[in-house]
């Protein structure tokens, strides 16, 4: 299980930000943003936006790595210089054009055929979301979210098998998505070679992140790469995320106060 990252700023985190070639990688909802109950709502608090901005001056990298569509993660941080990844992977924002890792289109009439089916489902308080190379059920609104997801869940597996389709869970999502090797943890360990990196954070709090959190583990292992996984720990976090983070913030605020330390103590 990890510790608290104040308690490793002279011995884990020294080894991280003195590399000359470092890498930061965040997740965005729940670690640079606020979770909310509506996603359309979220936005990078504004202490988050201005550290990013100067890291991107000290780092090798700085990279945004989200559940959501790439386009909706750089209309909540439009800066330059940053590395933009959406849909877990699938795609990526380059010189302000979307581009997929894999060819998603050859799946977009099972996706378009999948959310079509979740939006019939009549329990009130869901959300079906096409993000184009994905398709998320969101249940946070619902009044038992417990309760839905138990309902949810057998029907989400009846249409991903219909179509062919892959389904995992985040925080109160289900999201159906193209059968290909693509996650969190395969998009960090293609940074770190692209960019031949020698130490990288990798900065999460979902579900989702634990494949990052664990390729942190590997890259380190291997020595490929100084990497480190930090889990940002709420009330709701999933289970797994504290045994996989090498270290715990403590909420988002908690993130603003990691990124400020690594700043400062960048040579």
């Amino acid at each position: 299980m990890g510790k608290n990252w104040i308690k490793a700023r002279t011995t884990t985190l020294k080894k991280l930000v003195t590399p000359n070639r470092m890498g930061l990688i965040t997740d965005m909802d729940g670690t640079i943003s606020h979770i909310v109950a509506n996603p359309e709502d979220a936005v990078v608090t504004p202490r988050n936006y201005e550290l990013l901005q100067q890291l991107r001056e000290k780092l090798t990298l700085v990279s945004v790595v989200s559940g959501r569509s790439v386009r909706s993660v750089t209309t909540r941080l439009d800066l330059p210089g940053i590395v933009y990844i959406g849909n877990h992977g699938l795609e990526r924002c380059v010189n302000g054009q979307v581009r997929h890792s894999f060819n998603i289109d050859r799946f977009r009439p099972m996706l378009k055929a999948s959310a079509e089916k979740l939006q019939q489902i009549p329990l009130e308080g869901i959300q079906v979301e096409d993000k184009g190379a994905t398709v998320t059920l969101h249940y946070r609104q619902t009044e038992d979210t417990q309760q839905t997801r138990y309902q949810l869940l057998p029907i989400v597996q009846k249409i991903a098998a219909q179509h062919n389709l892959e389904y995992f869970e985040g925080r109160m999502i289900f999201e159906l998505c193209p059968p290909v090797e693509a996650n969190k943890g395969s998009a960090f360990e293609e940074l770190v070679n692209e960019f031949s990196l020698d130490s990288a954070i990798y900065i999460g709090d979902d579900t989702t992140d634990l494949t990052a959190l664990k390729m942190a583990q590997q890259l380190r292992l291997e020595r490929t790469c100084y990497a480190i996984g930090v889990g940002v720990m709420s009330e709701n976090s999933p289970a797994g995320l504290a045994k996989e983070a090498d270290l715990l913030a403590s909420g988002v605020p908690d993130v603003e106060n990691l990124l400020a330390w690594i700043l400062e103590n960048r040579n």
